[in-house]
């Protein structure tokens, strides 16, 4: 998971305004009891009832003692009414949630490179650059070379986020992570192992990166790139990062392909949230990872965009960034 401070900043927002909903939704129910407000037989306003006195125990008491009476109780004024309003409360929070995380608009990834200047979501372009930055997380793997070979088919390159433990799973690993720079790709730093790096302490976080770092080439551009396991990060982790000489990296598009296991459903995911500028997260390690990669490539070479690594886009972004100021 590429986005997570924001997904945890939002179910809280989300959870403390529910909260005062249902507070509010209460109170009203309460109050309309109370005054005896109901709906008379043909829709509108009918007479007030005497007043009753309400207790928790009593409330389901007095909206029969409303039926008796010959006019059915209120839609707000019912019980019934208080929990079908809560559940859709609920479901209307988990449906706009769900597609902020899916899918974030692109005024929510500005709004998190605004409050987190320090980690990169994604790069400055004008709209006419067609021109986006491809990372893949979780190499090497089994499948990384037929990747490399798949992105120089389309001319394209990339930033490989590797995983220290998983270059020592085979003897050809690290001459496949110098074919990677060899090729004009880059090699970033994704920790040691496969987990939340947000879980260890700063010190062992400090220590695994400096670990994996000496088991990686050194990219042309001279950046180092760090990408925290899971996607989740803070402050002390951003400084952790800074003091090394590291850049802290999450992206703009992340079709959740860790979890979501079709290449076709993936690339489209993809395909509908490129920009000019965004940072493309997808994987490798997976069985669909090549076909994925392939339906994107395709297509995006095809429409005439250009799909770069980190290191290049970001001099493209300070080069158009600085004629794009000056009119030019």
């Amino acid at each position: 998971m590429a986005n997570g401070p924001w997904l945890i900043t939002a179910l809280i927002s989300m959870f403390r305004y529910h909260q005062r909903f249902q507070s509010r939704l209460h109170w009203l129910v309460r109050t309309l009891l109370r005054t005896g407000t109901r709906f008379g037989p043909r829709g509108g306003y009918g007479r007030k009832g005497k007043h009753i006195k309400i207790d928790d125990d009593d409330e389901w008491r007095d909206v029969e003692a409303f039926d008796k009476e010959g006019c059915p109780p209120p839609f707000w004024g019912s019980m019934r009414g208080m929990v079908l309003l809560s559940l859709l409360s609920l479901l209307v929070v988990f449906v706009v949630l769900a597609y902020i995380i899916y899918k974030p608009p692109s005024f929510v990834i500005g709004f998190l490179q605004w409050k987190y200047p320090d980690v990169l979501w994604r790069f400055d372009l004008p709209g006419k650059e067609k021109i986006i930055a491809l990372t893949i997380d979780d190499a090497p793997s089994p499948y990384t070379s037929t990747i490399l070979d798949l992105l120089k088919e389309y001319n394209a390159t990339a930033t490989f986020f590797t995983i220290g433990s998983q270059i020592s799973d085979s003897a050809a690993y690290p001459a496949l992570l110098h074919r990677m720079v060899k090729e004009g790709h880059e090699v970033g730093n994704h920790g040691m192992r496969d987990e939340p790096a947000i879980s260890l302490p700063l010190t062992e976080l400090q220590r695994q990166v400096k670990e994996v770092e000496g088991m990686l080439p050194v990219n042309e551009s001279g950046r180092k790139w760090f990408r925290p396991g899971s996607g989740f990060f803070n402050a002390g982790m951003i400084e952790v990062a800074r003091k090394m000489g590291y850049k802290l990296v999450l992206g703009s598009v992340y079709p959740h392909d860790a979890q979501v296991k079709s290449a076709g459903w993936n690339s489209r995911h993809v395909l509908s949230m490129v920009r000019p500028g965004g940072v493309i997260i997808m994987h490798d390690r997976r069985g669909y990872s090549v076909e994925q990669l392939r339906l994107v490539l395709n297509s995006l070479t095809r429409k005439g965009w250009r799909v770069v690594n980190l290191g290049e886009m970001e001099k493209i972004a300070e080069s158009v960034g600085k004629k794009w100021k000056k009119g030019g």
